[in-house]
């Protein structure tokens, strides 16, 4: 078998697959020959005669990858044994030509002082040289030197001499050059001359020992192999032909390399395909998902392929798998429309998890979607995986610093089917809005009343977190100047900034820790946020030395109506094709239940100024809309990102984890301020405390005009004016830093918009900073289908108004656990939430200015740490006098707890009251108390039970007995719990027949089940009388 093999004449292995594939074409109508052409340069005159050829053999054995990352896999390990020998047997080796000889090995040694890796045949030395020396990881060397008057036997002997016994030398191969008699050994054999070639001479071949049935094929090309004429006089074969390289393979003509048999192929026909915007390439395994997920694209207007990845590698790499065939699948519809000016390619998803290794090598290897790896493979940082390479497609890119992405590309991590249906389940949800998806879903209802709903203020928020060290870097190159975009560009976003050294940072038995920062970063998932940025030091298994965020704490995430973009300029955090773990960035995209709905992070560490220069390009281009006024979608964020930020090869680290072809959540019409106390907004007099203040306004549509048909809420936050915070430099690299917010809340509620119009009004709280300054009004409004962004900062707040109303009363408070049904005293799982409500005449003071004036809850009497709960205030809708707050704790402990709430209204004026409950196990189901109302009863009744299973979905079943023991009745019913009290499974007193029971008292038994199977039950009697 002549065709091309896996190893080219270079000797360069393939990366990505041992075998090479051809297909061959049967079919009974088929007329085509291949005759064999004979070529007889006999006639010429020789000018040399050749008896001796160039050979060439190679010793390359890939066990292991050293860095996890990059092409090169390295073979035997110096280490106990720091010597080792090679043979190598060439019968007929012409012993006047020396042998060349290039070996390549990497070494992880400091220094090169007393280090030596030397080269031997028998008792003589051939070469000796230091070892390569290692800044990071490894460094590689490659040596050449010769080995003179040689012997069909040789064995090389390779011993490395080390200064350190941590000092690792891995062998990566051996190649040799020699010349060898042309005489006939074995079936058959290959040969070339390379030596004093001359086109214009005619070269004489003679073959010794040749046998005479067999013969010389001319396979230089090997679609048109060809017969050489020979003169076989005695055992000797002599041909002729011109004097150039050309490869040639002489056979006894009865043994053959044969190829094997792998199988039929479908007829395909991928190059039919007409132009598309999106082209998703999947593994075999998730087509179905593919293909959903192009039918929700589809419904939208996009023009989308699903292939199969192997149906890519038989069109555009002859069957062998091989990155290169996805990007030539890619440039062939992208080449078309700039032939043509058809449509233009714009997005690829990679639909399938990918690996460093692309031929199966380690165990738990997750090579679905192949992944392009870079050629250097002994440093980490270096050792690049990156999509980008699909996605560079004009002529002569091939991942240079200055080439440009002309396509959005993401990868969505799928490994199993289970894990690509959640991912797609979280894209439909994502991108409908939460309409008919997660029916039943309610993991989040404790928090949003609204439970399937992904409409929310959270897509105005872009959370900042900060690592602290390396003197302020991160603040002051990354996070600050990004703040300061958005602030001059988009400023209907409302940035909240975590700052790690703004929190007081403590010292545990595992090390220093923030624990207020891990608490705040759950927070803000849970509540939502539309960007999560994280600039500062992290790894594969979370972010910061202090571990603000770990991977039990992302797989603990339940945000599904609140799912955040995640960036992350941190190393390696989303290091996916690595199969011995599953890295954090994997878990905030496979978390089904929440997390991201995609990444834009690492796989590779990253420096500092490549994380400046993509930071700063993704601001400025994530926020901003398309030709059609709409939020940009996700690949079209990734592309201009990469492609304005430095030209470094640092920056392929960054790779979009998710749908490319989805958009951002942003809003996509606008909240207009038409007048505040009935002045238009260019003449508004400054807001002082304790003045009422209405606002009018209305929604526009992407045209800028009246969106009549808008009939929903909005929700308007108004915010004093910008405060002066700092850090706390409590590191030695972490200097005290200055920094600037605006958080600070005077009024959050809900109005009505009828009509594309709405009108709210509120009191300005007494503590407000008097001095004056600019607010800043933002609104999110949202219908059932649409949202709406705005926001005003052109009026000025300062100063207190002299003629305000006299307030001498604090609100009313009422505090429950989960809902309004709980009583004081019953039950909750470990993870409840506090719900409070709140009424006042002149409204809730949220605005956190006057010490010792929030809204907070103590927990069993720790005044030390109250919980501040001014954020999670809203009013209630059409009203400032009345609200409500939702807030949820994590992990407390079991027994019995109490909680003390405290709030001032806008005058300052207090309340406090309290709540008592009792914390048991969540996985556990219990149920405390089981009832029915009214007992005894005659028409109907209500049953009623106390329990711990919140935010779930429970299978209830009812079964009433007599006292005897027969059962006369059974319900079923379906319960969402949102607290800890289920009520209202109603009875109308009959059997199962439908007719009434008899008076008298009767046993009813009530079981449960919760979403993970586990049952809890209880007994109770009843007493009917009619």
């Amino acid at each position: 078998w002549y065709a091309n093999g896996s190893t080219e004449f270079e000797q360069r292995r393939n990366p990505y697959s041992d075998k090479s594939y051809y297909f061959i074409l049967i079919s009974k109508d088929l007329v085509t020959s291949m005759p064999l052409q004979e070529i007889d340069w006999s006639s010429g005159t020789e000018q040399t005669q050749i008896t001796s050829y160039d050979y060439r053999e190679v010793y390359e054995n890939d066990i292991v990858s050293l860095v996890g990352g990059g092409k090169r896999w390295y073979g035997e390990l110096f280490d106990i044994e720091l010597s080792r020998t090679f043979n190598f047997s060439i019968p007929s080796i012409a012993p006047t030509s020396p042998v060349k000889f290039r070996v390549s090995m990497a070494s992880n040694a400091l220094t090169g002082s007393g280090t030596a890796q030397k080269y031997s045949v028998g008792a003589t030395q051939l070469f000796q040289t230091t070892l390569p020396v290692a800044p990071y990881d490894f460094n590689r060397s490659v040596v050449n030197f010769t080995l003179n008057n040689p012997s069909a036997n040789i064995p090389l002997q390779i011993n490395v001499v080390r200064n350190s016994p941590s000092t690792l030398t891995y062998l990566d191969r051996i190649l040799l050059n020699g010349r060898r008699n042309l005489s006939f050994l074995g079936g058959q054999f290959g040969f070339r001359n390379l030596t004093q070639t001359d086109s214009n001479q005619i070269a004489k071949y003679s073959i010794a020992s040749f046998p005479t049935s067999g013969f010389v094929w001319d396979i230089s090309d090997k679609f048109n192999p060809k017969k050489i004429k020979g003169s076989l006089v005695g055992s000797t074969l002599d041909f002729w032909c011109t004097n150039v390289y050309r490869e040639f393979v002489a056979s006894n003509g009865s043994t053959f390399l044969t190829p094997s048999l792998v199988g039929s192929v479908q007829n395909q026909n991928l190059h039919a395909l007409p132009q598309i915007d999106y082209l998703i390439v999947s593994h075999p395994d998730f087509m179905s998902q593919a293909e959903r997920l192009a039918d929700l694209h589809r419904a939208q207007g996009l023009e989308v392929a699903v292939v199969d990845i192997n149906h890519v590698y038989n069109e555009f790499s002859s069957g062998a798998p091989d990155p290169t065939a996805i990007r030539k699948m890619a440039k062939m519809f992208y080449d078309r429309s700039l032939q043509n000016g058809s449509k233009m390619l714009k997005y690829l998803c990679l639909f399938g998890d990918g690996t460093y290794d692309p031929k199966d090598r380690v165990a738990n290897n997750n090579n679905f979607i192949i992944t392009y790896q870079v050629d250097n493979s002994e440093n980490h940082i270096s050792a690049l995986v990156t999509d980008d390479y699909f996605g560079m497609l004009n002529d002569n890119e091939a991942l240079n610093d200055g080439d440009l992405l002309d396509i959005g590309i993401g990868r969505i991590l799928a490994s199993t089917l289970t894990q690509a249906k959640e991912q797609v389940d979280k894209i439909e949800h994502y991108m409908l809005n939460g309409s008919g998806l997660f029916a039943g879903n309610n993991e989040n209802c404790c928090l949003d009343n609204n439970s399937n709903s992904t409409y929310g203020d959270w897509r105005t928020k872009i959370v900042q977190i900060a690592d602290d060290e390396e003197n302020g870097y991160f603040i002051k190159n990354d996070t600050e100047p990004q703040y300061k975009i958005l602030k001059d560009n988009h400023r209907e976003l409302n940035v909240d900034k975590l700052y790690t050294d703004s929190y007081p940072q403590q010292v545990s038995a595992g090390g220093q820790r923030y624990p207020d920062v891990f608490n705040a970063i759950n927070d803000r998932i849970t509540r939502g946020a539309l960007v999560m940025n994280y600039v500062g030091h992290g790894g594969e298994v979370g972010l910061a030395e202090e571990r603000v965020v770990t991977i039990p704490q992302i797989q603990s995430w339940q945000n599904i109506n609140a799912l955040t973009l995640f960036v992350s300029a941190t190393c390696e955090f989303t290091k996916f094709d690595d199969p011995s773990r599953v890295s954090a960035g994997e878990w905030v995209a496979l978390n089904p239940k929440g997390g991201a709905i995609a990444l834009m992070t690492t796989t590779r560490s990253v420096f500092f100024g490549v994380n400046t220069s993509v930071g700063l390009a993704f601001f400025n281009q994530a926020f901003d809309r398309d030709a059609n006024g709409l939020p940009r979608r996700f690949g079209d964020i990734a592309k201009l990102t990469k492609n304005a930020a430095l030209s470094s090869d640092n920056k392929r680290s960054f790779t979009l984890i998710g749908d490319p072809a989805l958009r951002l959540a942003l809003p996509h019409w606008n909240a207009v301020t038409d007048s505040i106390n009935g002045m238009h907004i260019s003449y508004v007099d400054t807001l002082q405390a304790l003045s009422k203040v209405t606002v009018k306004g209305h929604i526009t549509d992407l045209t800028g005009a009246l969106a009549s048909q808008f009939n929903g809420t909005i929700v308007p936050t108004i915010f004093d004016k910008v405060k002066q915070e700092q850090t706390l430099g409590q590191d030695p690299g972490s200097p005290v830093i200055s920094y600037e917010e605006q958080r600070n809340i005077l009024y959050r509620g809900k109005a009505s918009v009828t009509n594309g119009i709405f009108q709210f009004s509120f009191i300005i709280p007494k503590d407000i900073a008097l001095a004056y300054g600019r607010g800043k009004l933002s609104y999110y409004a949202y219908s059932s289908n649409m949202d709406a962004v705005g926001v005003d900062t052109t009026f000025l707040i300062g100063g207190i108004n002299p003629n305000a109303s006299l307030d001498s009363t604090g609100p009313e408070i009422t505090a429950y656990m989960n809902d309004d049904q709980f009583i004081d005293g019953g039950i909750t799982d470990a993870t409840p939430v506090l719900f409070c409500k709140f009424f006042d005449d002149s409204g809730i003071n949220t605005v956190g200015n006057g010490i010792g004036h929030d809204i907070t809850a103590v927990l069993d009497d720790n005044t030390a740490a109250p919980i501040v709960l001014n954020d999670y205030y809203v009013a209630e809708m059409d009203t400032y006098k009345e609200g409500s707050l939702k807030y949820l704790f994590s992990e407390l402990k079991p027994g019995t707890h109490q909680l003390k709430i405290k709030a001032w209204d806008v005058n300052n004026n207090s309340s406090e009251t309290a709540v008592n409950f009792t914390v048991k196990q969540k996985e556990d189901p219990k149920i405390q108390r089981l009832f029915n109302y009214p007992n005894p009863f005659s028409k109907s009744t209500q049953f009623m039970l106390e329990h711990n299973q919140s935010c779930s979905s429970l299978d209830v079943q009812i079964q009433v007995y007599t006292i005897s023991g027969r059962l006369v009745k059974t319900l079923q019913e379906k319960a969402i719990t949102s607290g800890f009290n289920l009520r209202g499974i109603y009875w109308d007193g009959k059997d199962d027949f439908g007719d009434p029971l008899a008076n008298g008292v009767y046993v009813y038994r009530l079981i449960y089940q919760n979403e993970d199977g586990k049952k809890a039950e209880a007994t109770q009697k009843l007493v009917i009388l009619n």
